[in-house]
């Protein structure tokens, strides 16, 4: 009798557990269809809260890897057709075009409305938000009157060991930085290979581990002067006033950072609603509300960048191997002296 009841009772038990077992399988999909993964150099200060948002108004949860720009480029071309990311959000255009091959091709629907200087011609990126490089130095250390105001006077010997600066191997704006540096003196009639050697000399050897913690080195008085992003200037003036910061005489670059697909994205879908909302009014609204980012909007009102110059992209990616090169093999040497 007892093992009558217990077949019954497995008989009625059995088939909710496999219910139940199918229900938990098919939820796992719906929630595998809701996922994009997502790499980028951005800051957390910038990247948490426009990822947070999305991911409240979509539904879509979202993975996140960070590095610097020229490391995750570097990762996503060697992982090209393994499905392992969606998004590649951030880093300098400039370094984005030279791995263009890696990325998918799309338009946003808000593309008419997006500054078109430095638009990707076969829509392999979108752009984000402006980013201008300017000088910052310690004003308990340097007065104002001495600070570095030209590309041309970062190559003094009186700055040799005082320049906070990146790693341009890992870090996009540091590239973007070094770039605009040798296209400014390249116009002075500078070699590449001089206008290497003197700022690699300058640099002593000594590199900030990353660009944001150059306005720390500066700010700290660790060094004299460096070359950031406006942004991190903004930021560390509010709460430091050791700092302050220059646009480069006649020559400021304000290359944006973008944002692009990659190749085979395993949630394509996603990728594409991620793409729409960076470029959106809310989303560029709070780059020039909150963030201390200018807009790439071209219906928004932004105030000027002082002596704003073209950015030659087309220059640094053809000579992007020779300044790599050069870089490597003079800062090994400022190890040697």
């Amino acid at each position: 009798m007892i093992k009558k009841m217990l077949i019954l009772m497995l008989s009625l038990i059995l088939p909710v557990f496999d219910a139940c077992a199918s229900a938990g399988s098919e939820s796992q999909v719906l929630n595998e269809k809701k996922r994009l993964i997502i790499y980028t150099s951005h800051k957390e200060s910038i990247y948490r809260p426009i990822i947070r948002e999305f991911e409240e108004r979509s539904g879509i949860w979202v993975d996140v890897v960070t590095g610097g720009t020229n490391e995750l480029l570097a990762r996503i071309a060697g992982e090209t057709g393994e499905n392992s990311a969606d998004i590649m959000f951030g880093g300098g255009v400039d370094s984005l075009r030279a791995y263009e091959d890696c990325f998918e091709p799309y338009e946003t629907s808000q593309s008419e409305k997006l500054d078109k200087t430095y638009a990707s011609e076969n829509n392999s990126y979108t752009v984000f938000s402006k980013l201008p490089i300017v000088f910052v130095y310690n004003t308990r250390r340097v007065m104002p009157s001495e600070a570095p105001r030209t590309w041309g006077q970062l190559l003094d010997y009186k700055w040799k060991g005082e320049i906070a600066f990146a790693d341009p191997v890992k870090s996009g704006s540091a590239y973007t930085a070094l770039s605009m540096l040798m296209q400014e003196m390249s116009d002075e009639g500078y070699g590449a290979e001089e206008t290497v050697k003197k700022f690699t000399g300058n640099l002593a050897g000594d590199l900030s581990s990353s660009s944001a913690t150059i306005v720390e080195d500066v700010a700290g008085g660790n060094k004299m002067t460096g070359i950031v992003l406006e942004e991190n200037a903004l930021m560390k003036k509010l709460e430091n006033t050791d700092i302050e910061m220059i646009y480069p005489s006649g020559s400021t670059c304000a290359l944006p950072d973008g944002c692009a697909m990659i190749k085979n994205a395993e949630n394509r879908e996603n990728a594409e609603k991620f793409m729409e909302f960076i470029v959106s009014d809310d989303v560029q609204h709070l780059l020039e509300d909150k963030l201390f980012r200018r807009s790439v909007r071209t219906d928004f009102e932004s105030s000027e960048i002082p002596g704003e110059v073209f950015y030659d992209i087309e220059y640094s990616n053809r000579h992007r191997e020779e300044i790599m090169s050069l870089w490597e093999e003079n800062m090994g040497k400022t190890g040697e002296e």
